[in-house]
């Protein structure tokens, strides 16, 4: 008879063990699931007021700066909304870890790399639509306003009357290009109170502007209209460059959709060569 060590006989006992636990729980455990949209990969929304969003971005910027302050002024807005109507839900999105979006700071991680403001607000868009296509219209506009609008506006409530305020158009969604053209402007440092006043207005201009694109989409989910469609066009020279290098171009060497001549200036439709 062969000999069972007591080693092999624990592991025995802690595999049986397992497996009947297994056995015992194969139905998933059902952990929620309220927020979502039936059958779409999207949680439930209801239309909120922009300006209060803004409000909120502008106000809580130094718990944890844009991406942060511009997801949380977003969703938690949406949770505020659906508590009368639908409080399963609006405690399920209220419970959303939002402390993992602090990462997005100063371009994700101080790299300076895509706004975190526009990495939150294109995340909110991501959680609220799941189709494909809505989706990719509402993340070009919100890549393409970014890009192009002169910013910040966002006064806040505090603002001293006709206060002259600088703004930037950065033609860039890069956090290295929209700041350091925002601080040479107005010749503050990056590690100035100025510069962190200045996001903080980016961030409510951002998030309010995302939840119009969002209650816009909603009403149009809710009637007849098409979704929304993309208002901001590429601006030249960007436009013909991607018409060449993007995916369906002859070239097809790049994948991108911002503004091209922050980082190639010297790059023309032209043979490349600026004259």
């Amino acid at each position: 008879m062969k000999k069972i060590s007591r080693r092999d006989a624990l592991l025995a006992v802690g595999a049986t063990t397992l497996f009947g636990a297994t056995k015992a729980n194969a139905e998933p455990a059902k952990t929620g699931g309220a927020a979502m949209v039936d059958g779409k990969d999207a949680w439930k929304y209801a239309v909120v007021d922009p300006q209060k969003v803004a409000d909120a971005a502008y106000e809580n910027y130094s718990i944890g700066h844009c991406m942060h302050t511009t997801f949380y002024a977003i969703v938690s807005a949406v949770a505020e909304a659906l508590e009368a109507k639908d409080p399963l839900a609006a405690r399920e999105i209220a419970s959303f870890p939002f402390h993992m979006m602090k990462y997005g700071g100063s371009g994700a991680g101080g790299f300076g790399s895509l706004c975190g403001s526009l990495n939150a607000a294109m995340a909110a868009v991501g959680l609220f639509v799941s189709e494909s296509k809505t989706r990719s219209a509402l993340l070009a506009e919100l890549g393409l306003f970014y890009e192009q609008t002169m910013l910040p506006t966002y006064v806040p409530k505090d603002a001293k009357e006709k206060e002259e305020y600088p703004q930037t158009i950065s033609n860039s969604i890069l956090c290295h290009i929209s700041s350091g053209k925002w601080c040479e402007l107005a010749q503050a440092r990056t590690d100035s109170p100025e510069r962190t006043e200045r996001c903080s207005r980016l961030s409510a201009d951002v998030a309010r502007f995302t939840v119009e694109l969002l209650n816009r989409n909603f009403a149009a989910l809710n009637s007849s209209d098409a979704a929304p469609v993309v208002a901001f066009k590429r601006a030249e020279p960007t436009a013909t460059c991607v018409a060449c290098h993007d995916k369906k171009g002859d070239v097809s060497n790049i994948i991108g959709q911002m503004s091209c001549n922050e980082c190639h200036p010297t790059k023309t439709p032209d043979h490349h060569t600026a004259k």
